[in-house]
């Protein structure tokens, strides 16, 4: 991700579909780069179609109810 970046950032959790998808694709839409994370492999694609909006988008498969999962944001 570009850390020299103007634009807006977003992190959305739940992005690989559903609500936390279509939020991630309106920040995306809406000029943000992001940083979206799921539990599941689905993140990664989701990942991919978000970009195509123009964002700047890294994704993350980890689970936030964990312990382990919050540690992952800071690696």
């Amino acid at each position: 991700m570009n850390t020299t970046s103007t634009k807006p950032f977003a992190i959305v959790t739940g992005a690989s579909s559903g609500i936390g998808y279509e939020l991630a694709k309106q920040f995306a839409q809406h000029g943000y780069d992001l940083l979206v994370v799921a539990e599941d492999p689905g993140i990664a694609t989701a990942a991919q179609k978000l970009a195509e909006d123009g964002a700047n988008v890294q994704s993350l498969q980890a689970d936030l109810a964990t312990y382990e999962g919050v540690e992952q944001l800071y690696t």
